[in-house]
C-alpha cells in the first residue's frame, strides 16, 4: 500500500516574533458545507472478500504472478519493520484510496491499538468480531455484539443502507458465493438478534425492497451440484415454494444458463431477480475434493454453476435500469470458509473468483457509468485463519512463492482475528473515506473503522426529502467541513526584548509564553508526537561576546490538554535543548509552555548592552 511520506518540515520561531507552520497530513480538505458540495454518489458498489486480510489478497497474486503488494516482516522483540517490494497486479492495486480498516465488535475485544497488535503475535488472535457484527457496522454504521444483525447492543433497530437507498428510490442488490442469507449479506438489510435464524432472515430479505438477491442455499441440491431430498436449512419450504412458483415480485432463476443470459443482458431484463444457485451452501468451496489441500487450484472439477463474476454482471444489468442509481454489495463469502479450514488451495480459488468480480465492476463503470457518479469500495469484514508466511510466530514473515506453485504460508488460527484488513476505493466520494482514515498503524499506515465506512455510505447518498409543498429541505454538514489538522507553534508577540535582571551575580528572566497546538489526526501524526527545542545565539555587544553556553533554562508546562512533558532543566542553549515533548498519547490539543532563564556572567566580562535571541523549533517525531 502506498503511504504518504512524513513531512520533514518543522515550525520555527524566534523569541519576539509570532510564527505558525503546518505539518502536512493524510486527510484531504472536504467541502466547507453541504451548499459547497459535500461528496455524493449516484451508485455505490461495495465488494467484500469475507475473512480476507492483507495476506489473503496477496496469496492469489503470489500464485498467479509471483508478486505481492503488502508483505511485511515484523519482529516484535526488536521493533524492526520491513516492507517487501510492492508490485501492483489487481485493478484495485492502483485505486487512489488505499487505507486499512479496523473491525472489532462491541462485545469482543472492542478496540484496536497498533502497539498491542504488533508487539505481541498472539494479541489479535482473540476477541475478534464475527461477520454479523461486522456486517452491521458496514451496513448500518453502528457497532453491535457478535451474533447480532441490524440491532445495536441495546436492542434498538437500526436503519440499514439498503433500507435507506430504497427510501431514496434507488435499486438495491446483494450477491454472494455462500447462502444468500448468511451474515454478511443479511447485515446490509435484515434485523435479527440471532444470525443463525436463517429461515427468519430469508423471509425478511424476500419481503424487503431488495431488487436483486443472489447466492447459494438451494434446498434441492448438494454442494456437489447434485439433486437431493429437500433440506430447508437456509430457507423455509413455504418461502421456497412461493419464490419458485412466481408468487413474489422476483423473477426466480436457478440454472447456470439463466444466470449467464441475465449477465449478457439480452432480451428483457427483469426489474427484480432472485437467483438461487443450485448448490446447498457454496458455489465452489464445498465441492468434492475439499480435503485436497496440497493440489493446485482448479485441480478438482468445478461445479456447473455461475461464478461470482457472472452473478455480478447480471445484478448490474438489473440494478442499472433504475435512473436514480443503486446500491450493490458483492461478497466473496467462501474466502472466510477456506480461512477457517486453513485450506490454502481453495482460499486462492475463492480470492481469484472475487478478483474477477472486481474486474467486472471496474469494466462496467468504465463502459456504462463514470467514476464521477459511481463509488467502488473493495474491503473485507475481518481476517480469518491468521494467514502468514512460513515460520511465522513469534515474528511476522512474508509469504513466498512463484507463479503456478502453491505459496509457502502458515496458518496460526482456525478463527477470526483482529488484524487490520485492507480497503481500496475509487470514484464518487472516495475522498470522504480517505478523510475518515484518521488513525495510524505503524505497519499498515492510515486506517479507518468499519463504522466509518457505514456512515460514509449514508452521507454519500444523502437525505430523501419529502417534496411536500411548503416543506423546506435542510442540510447540516456536521464534521464534514473539518480541515486537515495541523501542528503549530506560536510565541507571544513582544514589542521590546526580554530583559534580564541581576540576582546575586546571575542574570535571570522568563521565556515568553509559547503555545503548541496539535490538531492532527492519528493518521496525520503517523503514530508520532512532537518535540519543541530551543537554541540561543551568543550574546554580543559589538565585538564583546558572552557565549551561549552561559545561558541555561528550566522549562515549565503552564497548561496542557493532554499531559505533554517539560524538558530537563539546567541545559545550556549553545546546543538545541528540549523545552517540551509529547508522544502519541500526550500530543493532542493545546500546550502552553515557559521557562526560567539564567545567564551566568563569566569573570572579566566587559560592561555593555548585550543582545541575543533564542530560536524555537517544533518537530514532528516518530
Amino acid at each position: 500500500m502506498n503511504q504518504t511520506v512524513r513531512s520533514a518540515k518543522a515550525a520555527v520561531a524566534t523569541v519576539g516574533t509570532v510564527a505558525l507552520a503546518t505539518l502536512t497530513g493524510l486527510a484531504p480538505a472536504l467541502p466547507a458545507s453541504a451548499a459547497d458540495g459535500v461528496p455524493t454518489a449516484k451508485n455505490i458498489i461495495v465488494l467484500i472478500s469475507d475473512g480476507a486480510g492483507y495476506n489473503h489478497f496477496d496469496i492469489a497474486n503470489l500464485y498467479q504472478t509471483g508478486t505481492t503488494m503488502n508483505q511485511v516482516r515484523v519482529d516484535p522483540a526488536s521493533g524492526a519493520i520491513e516492507h517487501m517490494a510492492s508490485i501492483p497486479t489487481q485493478v484495485y492495486d492502483t485505486y487512489p484510496v488505499q487505507v486499512a480498516q479496523s473491525h472489532y465488535s462491541a462485545n469482543g475485544r472492542a478496540f484496536y491499538t497498533d502497539n498491542d497488535a504488533w508487539d505481541s503475535f498472539r494479541w489479535v488472535a482473540t476477541g475478534a468480531t464475527d461477520s454479523a457484527a461486522a456486517a452491521t457496522a458496514l451496513g448500518a454504521g453502528v457497532k453491535t455484539n457478535n451474533g447480532t444483525i441490524g440491532f445495536n447492543p441495546a436492542g434498538d433497530r437500526l436503519v440499514t443502507i439498503v433500507e435507506h437507498a430504497s427510501q431514496l428510490g434507488k435499486a438495491t442488490g446483494l450477491v454472494t458465493t455462500v447462502p444468500f442469507n448468511h451474515a454478511t449479506p443479511a447485515g446490509f438489510v435484515a434485523h435479527n438478534a440471532n444470525r443463525n435464524d436463517y429461515q427468519g432472515l430469508a423471509t425478511e430479505m424476500i419481503d424487503s425492497d431488495l431488487d436483486v438477491i443472489m447466492g447459494g442455499g438451494h434446498p434441492n441440491f448438494t454442494d456437489a451440484h447434485t439433486s437431493r431430498v429437500p433440506n430447508y436449512t437456509w430457507i423455509s419450504q413455504a418461502d421456497f415454494s412461493r419464490l419458485s412458483a412466481g408468487q413474489t415480485p422476483y423473477r426466480f432463476i436457478e440454472n447456470r444458463g439463466d444466470f449467464e443470459a441475465l449477465a449478457q443482458g439480452g432480451g428483457t431484463v427483469p426489474d427484480r431477480v432472485f437467483g438461487l444457485a443450485q448448490v446447498a451452501e457454496t458455489l465452489q468451496y464445498n465441492r468434492p475434493g475439499l480435503t485436497n489441500n496440497t493440489v493446485l487450484p482448479g485441480t478438482d472439477p468445478y461445479n456447473d454453476v455461475p461464478d461470482l463474476q457472472t452473478m455480478t454482471n447480471g445484478a448490474l444489468n438489473v440494478l442499472s435500469k433504475q435512473d436514480n442509481g443503486f446500491f450493490l454489495m458483492v461478497e466473496g463469502g467462501a474466502v472466510d470458509w477456506a480461512g477457517h479450514a486453513n485450506q490454502t488451495t481453495r482460499v486462492i480459488e475463492e480470492q481469484i473468483d472475487f478478483n474477477q468480480a472486481v474486474e467486472a465492476i471496474d469494466t462496467w463503470v468504465n463502459a456504462n457509468s463514470s467514476w464521477e457518479e459511481t463509488l467502488v469500495i473493495i474491503t473485507a469484514d475481518h481476517e480469518t485463519g491468521y494467514l502468514g508466511g512460513p515460520g511465522a510466530e513469534p515474528t511476522w514473515t512474508p509469504m513466498l512463492g512463484s507463479p503456478g506453485t502453491l505459496p509457502q504460508v502458515s496458518w496460526k488460527s482456525g478463527d477470526h482475528t483482529n488484524s487490520l484488513v485492507p480497503l481500496f476505493a475509487k470514484g464518487a466520494g472516495s475522498e470522504l473515506l480517505a478523510a475518515r482514515a484518521t488513525s495510524w498503524d505503524k505497519v499498515r499506515g492510515a486506517y479507518l473503522d468499519n463504522t466509518d465506512i457505514g456512515e460514509s455510505l449514508f452521507d454519500l447518498f444523502g437525505f430523501g426529502y419529502s417534496g411536500n409543498e411548503g416543506a423546506v429541505p435542510l442540510e447540516a454538514a456536521i464534521g464534514l467541513d473539518t480541515q486537515p489538522g495541523a501542528l503549530s507553534l506560536a510565541v507571544a508577540s513582544l514589542t521590546t526584548p526580554v530583559a534580564f535582571t541581576d540576582a546575586q551575580g546571575t542574570m535571570t528572566a522568563s521565556l515568553p509564553r509559547v503555545t503548541v497546538r496539535d490538531t492532527r489526526s492519528g493518521a496525520q501524526s503517523q503514530g508520532g508526537g512532537w518535540a519543541l527545542s530551543g537554541r540561543a545565539n551568543n550574546f554580543t555587544a559589538g565585538n564583546r561576546v558572552i557565549g551561549a553556553e552561559n545561558l541555561t533554562w528550566t522549562p515549565a508546562v503552564v497548561s496542557s490538554n493532554s499531559g505533554a512533558a517539560a524538558g530537563p532543566s539546567g541545559n545550556n542553549l549553545a546546543q538545541p535543548a528540549t523545552l517540551a515533548a509529547a508522544d502519541e498519547n500526550t500530543r493532542a490539543g493545546q500546550t502552553v509552555l515557559s521557562a526560567a532563564l539564567a545567564l551566568g556572567i563569566p569573570n572579566g566580562t566587559d560592561p555593555g548592552l548585550y543582545g541575543s535571541e533564542i530560536t524555537l523549533t517544533l518537530f514532528a517525531t516518530d
